[in-house]
């Protein structure tokens, strides 16, 4: 999806926040309407106007003519008469292979019922949606023309843009309320990492601190939830998660720094951790200082191997705390544990595993928190990969 041009005098966005489906496909803004058909049926089509950009790429104030594009069928009124006399029937290629329907024209009427141009893209798309869309609002009235009327602003204590519709239609609100005292810290943005970071951005947790203090290289573009652009490669990793999710939630911010005892006043504030780091070593300590100052935390791993046909290996994630047994944290960070290199270390096409990881430890994360019902206590899910099987202790 191509991003809205800025425009001079505001009206794309004034669109946008009347609740409009407005977007953008290459020179042309789009914007889809309900209309009716003969039958009086509602059906979903496109006005599709030229973008008239000024030399700074913004969309200029006045639309290029008063003429108006419009992918669909012909549009009815309630009674069943045509709109628009049934005039301008036209074919154009306009942009993913589709081709218009009709090209209309039609003008505003001034002082004196005299034929005037439009003063703004605003004035021009919300005239023809009322006209187009008006019948079809009427006679079925869950078809708007504007379905985010009702998005709006979120209230000060949500970390979104806008309010979390379903959460409130599932009545989830009471559950909500036992992440959000919460600050995550998530300590490596690679392949588990970064999703860990995607899944927990999308809960209502108080804040979110990405650390991490190494490049962006061609092998996470294989990694890491969404498409790399080329520009991205060589950047520090938490800028360009940072980029890629700029003004999701409010409270989450990326750090480019190494964890050490050197630097643990980062971590101050943190109510709970994922670990996503491969390095046993850094892995050891981390959890440590961690461990040290009550923050209970996950750690996320995998070891891959190939075998005969294919990759073996498992997925593992573990939940430390300070209640943790001593045999089960030197089974995780013990002082004997060592690299062993594996096929992870090269194979970059393992993202579902990834995704798996994180899944995992963000639904460990939730049920530990008593947003998922749980029987017992489990601290350790092992996911076996050629077996599909997953032990749990």
């Amino acid at each position: 999806m191509e991003v809205l041009p800025p425009s001079e005098d505001g009206s794309i966005q004034r669109l946008l926040d009347e609740g409009y489906a407005l977007y953008r496909r290459g020179p042309y803004l789009v914007m889809s309407v309900p209309y009716l058909d003969a039958a009086g049926d509602p059906h979903t089509g496109y006005m599709v106007d030229t973008i008239n950009f000024d030399h700074n790429g913004q969309a200029r104030t006045l639309p290029m003519n008063h003429q108006m594009y419009f992918i669909g069928g012909q549009p009815y009124d309630q009674e069943g008469r045509i709109l628009f006399s049934g005039n301008g029937a036209n074919v154009t290629p306009l942009f993913d292979g589709k081709l218009s329907s009709f090209y209309w024209s039609w003008k505003q009427h001034g002082d004196g019922g005299v034929m005037r141009d439009y003063v703004s893209l605003h004035e021009k798309f919300t005239e023809y949606a009322c006209y187009i869309s008006g019948p079809a609002e009427a006679k079925h009235p869950e078809f708007q023309a504007t379905p985010f009327a009702n998005l709006g602003e979120a209230d000060e204590d949500c970390p979104f843009p806008f309010d979390d519709m379903n959460s409130a239609r599932a009545n989830l609100s009471e559950l909500d309320k036992l992440l959000a005292s919460d600050t995550i810290a998530i300590i490596g943005a690679g392949g588990t990492g970064s999703y860990i970071f995607d899944l927990v951005s999308k809960t209502r947790v108080k804040e979110i601190r990405l650390f991490d203090f190494d490049v962006f290289d061609l092998h996470n573009a294989f990694r890491v939830p969404g498409a790399t652009h080329r520009e991205e490669l060589g950047q520090p990793k938490v800028r360009v998660i940072e980029q890629r999710y700029a003004g999701w939630h409010k409270r989450a911010k990326v750090i480019e720094a190494k964890l050490d005892q050197g630097s643990m006043q980062l971590l101050e504030g943190v109510t709970f951790a994922f670990l996503a780091v491969d390095k046993m070593g850094a892995r050891r300590e981390i959890a440590k200082m961690l461990l040290a100052h009550g923050i209970p935390v996950i750690i996320v791993g995998m070891g891959l191997h190939h075998g005969n046909p294919g990759l073996t290996g498992m997925v593992d994630t573990t939940l430390l705390d300070p209640s943790s047994s001593d045999d089960l944290i030197n089974e995780v960070i013990g002082e004997d544990l060592v690299d062993i290199p594996d096929e992870y270390q090269k194979n970059i096409q393992t993202v579902e595993l990834n995704a798996l990881n994180a899944a995992m430890a963000v639904f460990m994360y939730k049920r530990y928190r008593g947003y998922y019902a749980s029987g017992r206590a489990v601290s350790q899910a092992t996911f076996t990969i050629s077996t599909m099987q997953l032990d749990r202790e």
